[in-house]
């Protein structure tokens, strides 16, 4: 699978900024902040868990702010025991699709502008055309674990790749993965273990294949 190295470069420049700024935030917080953070995170959880609504727009918008979607997901699996995990997992799903369609266009537009003001300084630049395997590549990124689903979001706008093939390639991935954290969380909180062993087995799925193919691409290259 071979990649393009400037849309390889490129979208690791994009992603090692992104963790920087996290980086640096987290600790121009420091100890006191993030203790009021916990606070607020509390009241949230709260909030959230007695409005449904106010739960999935949070999916929908606040990991685009590079927070980390996982503990919404668990919050979705402690709804599910009142409301039923499909419909959890359907609502998730319409928030997911909703967060991966806003921060790709962010990032498309006015987020291409700022990259490439930054990299000017740089011998780095991004490619001018859409890199041709970069369906590949977005499959790769999109199944690789541990990279936080918004990163590849921004990334992918700034590269331009077609709206329709992002949202081929995102969406399943996204909504089956985050289907595994609701159901799993839906069948530990509410003692339906078929949940959870149907949770866990999607998620276990999906980073097996990940393995695959990006040892896949690892012997390509």
């Amino acid at each position: 699978m071979e990649i393009n190295r400037k849309a390889l470069i490129g979208l690791a420049v994009i992603i090692f900024s992104l963790f920087a700024v996290l980086f640096l935030a987290y600790e121009i917080i420091g100890s006191g902040g993030q203790e009021f953070l916990f606070e607020i995170w509390t009241s949230l959880k709260v909030t959230l868990l007695n409005n449904g609504l106010w739960l999935f727009a949070s999916i929908a918008v606040l990991p685009g702010f590079i927070l980390p979607v996982a503990p919404l997901l668990t919050l979705a699996g402690l709804w599910a025991e009142e409301h039923g995990p499909w419909t959890a997992c359907l609502y998730s799903c319409s928030a997911l699709s909703l967060n991966l369609s806003w921060t790709y266009w962010l990032a498309r537009g006015p987020g291409r502008k700022v990259i490439l003001n930054l990299l000017k300084q740089t011998r780095h630049q991004l490619p001018a055309k859409v890199p041709v395997n970069l369906l590949q590549w977005a499959i790769v990124l999109r199944l690789t674990p541990g990279m936080p689903f918004v990163f590849s979001n921004y990334g992918l706008g700034i590269l331009r790749m077609p709206f329709h093939s992002y949202l081929l390639v995102s969406i399943p991935i996204i909504c089956i993965t985050g289907c595994g954290y609701i159901l799993a969380f839906a069948g530990i909180f509410g003692g339906n273990w078929t949940y959870s062993w149907a949770g866990l087995s999607l998620i276990i799925i999906m980073v097996i294949i990940g393995r695959i193919l990006l040892k896949g691409k690892r012997n390509a290259n």
